[in-house]
């Protein structure tokens, strides 16, 4: 991804540095030593300040349980429940501004293939803006705001998707009768593309050093088995967010399945040109 912004750039004149060194920061895209090194810099990180994680978690879900899930309500459980629940697991592995939250969100655009240049040169001008104001802890600040990047989407993607199919698979069930998964039943990120280094043979497919490659982790005709042991990656590229991901999503049906409510299904909206994520621009459900 950084090598399609150091061609747009030399294209055409415009500075993307500061985009080309964050995606350098996004394991997701990386392989070989930098990958591990910059991978290593995010699991300490992550694994300092796990018990905060946690705790801001079951302090927003009660905040949320509160204020939110009451009867006769209307709620989008994008914006009303798995965002800001996000925002309260991440702000304790990153500290932000309101301006750093924004420019978070806007991060992923950068991979959207028909966002517009001059949105492009944005994002990447606020992100210099940031590493300018970290002065020598640019690097830190890279390592967090490239955590912050990757787990907003597939936490609150797959917390939003997977609460609106279960309400829709059991609409009007109370949630005290609900038999809630253990793990999420859908995610938002379906599938990632990677490039063959060497001549590879999969199963009856060969594949050229060279050639881009589609590999579905998750798959209508995959087993629930399949899917569920695919759902966190595999290898060097697992989720460095998984084991805050489940607590989460053990604490959220715990939570739930306690509550006096049932909901029904309302409307779904997914957003267009967010590959490789597969996400919920709105998910709104009727609590009762």
């Amino acid at each position: 991804m950084a090598d399609q912004y150091r061609q747009l750039q030399a294209h055409t004149g415009y500075d993307f540095s500061a985009a080309i060194k964050l995606l350098e920061h996004l394991p997701v895209f990386m392989d070989g030593d930098h990958h591990m090194r910059v991978r290593k810099a995010m699991a300490r990180q992550i694994a300092g300040s796990q018990k905060c994680q946690f705790s801001a978690a079951v302090e927003k879900l009660d905040d949320l349980i509160a204020t939110k899930l009451l009867p006769a309500t209307k709620i989008d459980l994008v914006a009303d429940f798995a965002g800001p629940l996000w925002w309260a697991v991440s702000s304790s592995i990153v500290l932000r501004s309101p301006a750093t939250v924004r420019l978070v969100d806007d991060i992923p655009g950068l991979f959207n293939p028909i966002l517009s240049l001059s949105k492009r040169l944005d994002i990447s001008k606020r992100i210099d803006a940031v590493l300018r104001l970290a002065g020598e802890d640019a690097e830190e600040e890279l390592i967090l705001m490239g955590i912050a990047t990757l787990g907003a989407r597939p936490f609150a993607g797959s917390i939003s998707l997977s609460l609106y199919e279960i309400i829709q698979k059991n609409a009007g069930k109370q949630f005290s009768d609900i038999a809630w998964p253990e793990i999420f039943p859908a995610t938002s990120l379906r599938f990632v593309d990677r490039i063959c280094l060497n001549p590879v043979t999969i199963g009856d497919n060969s594949f050229e050093a060279g050639e881009w490659v589609r590999c579905f982790a998750q798959r209508g005709d995959y087993t629930r088995e399949e899917n569920n042991a695919a759902l966190f990656g595999f290898g060097v590229h697992s989720c460095l967010g998984k084991s805050i991901s489940e607590r989460v999503w053990k604490l959220v049906t715990e939570k739930l399945s306690q509550l006096p409510l049932s909901a029904t299904p309302l409307d779904l909206v997914i957003s267009l040109h967010t590959d490789p994520f597969y996400m919920a621009q709105s998910a709104y459900v009727q609590l009762i």
